[in-house]
């Protein structure tokens, strides 16, 4: 995968992913911090300094100032948890999201995810690059640090009925008001595609459907503002 950004290349670094090669114009390197810098030279990863001109074929739309990095990329597989975490028992809080399609969403929920203590995002059938660059842009590099995992729906819902969660599954019709859920246990949080929503799969007894009060016209938020929504009362609830 390429990275771009002097945020994302460190942040991707300190995680542990593991970059091929760095590339980089002079005038950007002078313009470093020394942390970031260092975050570089002490990983060990080939650096290249480029003229401008090659620099500019190499960024990605116009961002033609931030170093950019190709690494390999992060395992987003479930045998991937037993490494990020002593055991899959320290997970109590987690999102769920099925078949997402718009790469920068997905990077804004994430960054979301992190900012309110999230243990782990699933997506579910996804179908954007959990690393692309915008995903990895509206993130700030996030996506390095929060656990990522990718599988089949049935796969996920499995996972979330043999460790007991309580399924808060976000839905228009025959739901309960979100604010009269009681997110203080073992909770996963699940929304859907941001046309069509859940599959008709996650209205099965046992999942509560939620929705959150619309006052206007409109009938749904953008599915980064719900997930935010949801995630920021989940979070006011356990603390």
């Amino acid at each position: 995968m390429i990275v771009f950004g002097n945020r994302e290349v460190s942040r991707a670094i300190e995680s542990g992913v593991h970059f091929e090669e760095v590339f980089c114009t002079e005038t950007l390197w002078d313009a470093l911090s020394p942390s970031e810098k260092n975050c570089v030279t002490n990983s060990g990863v080939q650096l290249f300094f480029v003229v401008p001109e090659v620099f500019e074929k190499l960024a990605y739309g116009s961002r033609t100032s931030t170093l950019i990095g190709t690494a390999e990329r992060p395992d987003t597989s479930f045998n991937s948890l037993s490494s990020q975490f002593a055991s899959q028992k320290d997970f109590s809080l987690v999102l769920v999201l099925q078949s997402i399609e718009k790469p920068g969403n997905l990077g804004a929920i994430v960054r979301s995810a992190d900012a309110c203590g999230i243990d782990a995002v699933l997506c579910a059938d996804p179908l954007t690059d959990f690393f692309h660059p915008n995903a990895i842009r509206s993130s700030t590099g996030v996506v390095f640090q929060m656990p990522l995992i990718s599988g089949t729906t049935p796969e996920i819902q499995d996972w979330l009925s043999a460790r007991e969660f309580s399924v808060f599954t976000a839905m228009l019709e025959n739901a309960s008001s979100f604010y009269d859920s009681d997110l203080t246990g073992k909770v996963a949080l699940v929304l859907g595609n941001e046309a069509k929503g859940l599959a008709e799969s996650w209205s099965a007894k046992g999942y509560s459907p939620v929705k959150l009060p619309m006052r206007g016209q409109a009938d749904s938020l953008n599915v980064s503002v719900t997930a935010s929504v949801m995630m920021y009362e989940a979070m006011r609830q356990r603390s």
